[in-house]
């Protein structure tokens, strides 16, 4: 009896291979089916995200268990076994136990110590289990890796601080609001950027107002997507006294917001915190309005700062996790030794 999981990650494959073996929710379970029916593994579940499609499975054979389940991936993808066999890994115990506890802790993530990877190790366990694809060994394995990463985040920084620039945007303006809920939101411009801003804000409980400068169609896909309003570039003044949290992303040459006209937009709120983030470059806002009471300005490089010294408190913690992680696992295989004794043990009488 052996504990085996055999996958690719964004580490390991570019996304053009991770797309056509990624498996949805809706057919997560007919794809485990493939393996129960072929008899490959005694247990399993699929873990598939849009970082990474692993198979955990409990097998009697190694090496029959992972020449068949490449012929399922084969068949599911449509793809040549020689297209992505060199991006696969195949980890076998206690490696894939010690994997499957740093995945689960987001150790092994695209972003170190992200948390949704931890709700979806667990829904992907509870969907192989209700279906009656685990036994004992991966009910085990799995809801122990759920425990590990609750007690990494519990006594090391793997998850302090915010490392995107949209998330450390949320972190200070919820410092300056306590709460976006009912905070309003303009954009001026509508790149990639400004729409993850958006989407950031307005996922804490902001609402959004949209700005565009030139590229209307763009500001009315935002507004499907976020609510508010387009408001056409020339009126945006106008609307300063409703605002909360400016962005401004454009590609203008010079400022298109001065110091005077803030401060203008100061009298007019009677000095209501106003949080103004520039993520443009050049820069759209004049640097000294920062200088002003109760005006916040965060350009790209500030937010960018917080994210590389949040990134590097992170980091910083990875060896400690790896000796929490080791220990777990090796937990793990004192209890799977003894399992495996006892199952002997009963053949035996």
């Amino acid at each position: 009896m052996e504990i085996l999981v055999m996958g690719l990650n964004h580490k390991t494959a570019p996304v053009e291979i991770r797309e056509k073996l990624s498996v949805p929710a809706n057919e997560a379970m007919g794809f485990l089916k493939r393996f129960e029916q072929k008899r490959i593994f005694d247990e399993q579940v699929l873990l598939s995200t849009c970082n990474r499609t692993e198979i955990y499975g409990v097998v009697q054979n190694h090496a029959e268990a992972v020449d068949a389940a490449k012929r399922i991936l084969c068949e599911y993808s449509h793809l040549d076994l020689a297209s992505f066999e060199d991006k696969l890994y195949v980890l076998k115990q206690p490696d894939s136990v010690r994997h499957l506890f740093s995945v689960a802790s987001g150790l092994d993530s695209m972003v170190i110590g992200e948390t949704e990877i931890t709700g979806q190790v667990k829904e992907a366990y509870l969907a192989a289990h209700q279906n009656r694809h685990t036994g004992k060994v991966l009910n085990n394995l799995f809801q122990r890796s759920l425990k590990v990463a609750k007690n990494l985040r519990t006594h090391t920084e793997i998850g302090v601080g915010r490392v995107s620039v949209a998330s450390v945007a949320v972190d200070l303006a919820e410092k300056i609001f306590d709460d976006l809920k009912g905070v309003r939101v303009m954009v001026i411009g509508t790149g990639e950027m400004a729409a993850q801003l958006l989407k950031a804000m307005t996922g804490h409980g902001a609402r959004a107002l949209i700005v565009s400068s030139h590229h209307e169609e763009r500001a009315r896909e935002l507004v499907r997507e976020f609510g508010g309003e387009a408001v056409p570039y020339e009126l945006f003044e106008k609307k300063m006294g409703e605002v909360d949290i400016l962005l401004t992303s454009t590609f203008s040459s010079h400022c298109i917001v001065t110091e005077n006209q803030v401060r203008s937009w100061m009298r007019a709120r009677h000095d209501k915190p106003l949080f103004l983030v520039d993520i443009a470059m050049p820069r759209n806002i004049e640097a000294s309005t920062e200088k002003m009471d109760n005006v916040y300005l965060y350009n790209i490089d500030d937010l960018k700062e917080i994210a590389d010294k949040n990134k590097a408190l992170r980091e910083g913690q990875l060896e400690t996790c790896a000796h929490l992680v080791q220990a777990q696992t090796q937990y793990f295989m004192d209890w799977l030794f003894k399992e495996f004794n006892s199952k002997i043990a009963a053949s035996g009488s």
